[in-house]
């Protein structure tokens, strides 16, 4: 499994995970996991149910592979997410390969920290340790993010 710190010891991004990974995640302190795979393209690697059952709180906020980019509502929907759970417990955010989609979100979660746009793309490009395509649509989504100020408290 890929993986990769947005905000070390708190929110983690990886590829689509097994039920062991997630068990060893679960493990490390983990409670929330944030899918933003299209269930009608690409399936879990892990028993939604099993996962469930061992204290998982499963959120899914579906992002086709195939779109050019994650919605101004699906970033808002993430970041009003782990505004709710930050100081409660660790967070997962995955993908396909942990790297695209969840690159995406991670610079939103940044943006929602006070992260100008250009810095939070490069925190997380760097972290990811890929250079990921930020298109012109993206960057526009991130840029309307930021002036929304949304905030997630520290």
């Amino acid at each position: 499994m890929r993986r990769w710190w947005i905000d070390e010891s708190t929110i983690l991004a990886t590829s689509n995970p097994s039920d062991d990974d997630l068990s060893a995640l679960r493990a490390e302190g983990f409670g929330v996991a944030v899918s933003l795979l299209d269930a009608s393209h690409q399936r879990p690697g892990y028993d939604p149910r099993s996962a469930a059952s061992s204290g998982w709180m499963l959120y899914t906020i579906p992002i086709d592979q195939r779109a050019a980019t994650p919605t101004l509502v699906q970033a808002c929907e993430f970041a009003a997410l782990l505004g709710a759970v930050c100081n409660v417990t660790k967070s997962l955010v995955f993908c396909k390969d942990g790297v695209a989609r969840s690159a995406f979100m991670g610079a939103v979660y940044w943006i929602a920290k006070g992260v100008p746009v250009n810095t939070a793309i490069a925190r997380v490009t760097t972290s990811a340790n890929v250079e990921t395509a930020w298109g012109r649509s993206s960057e526009e989504v991130l840029r309307s993010f930021e002036k929304l100020g949304w905030r997630i408290p520290s």
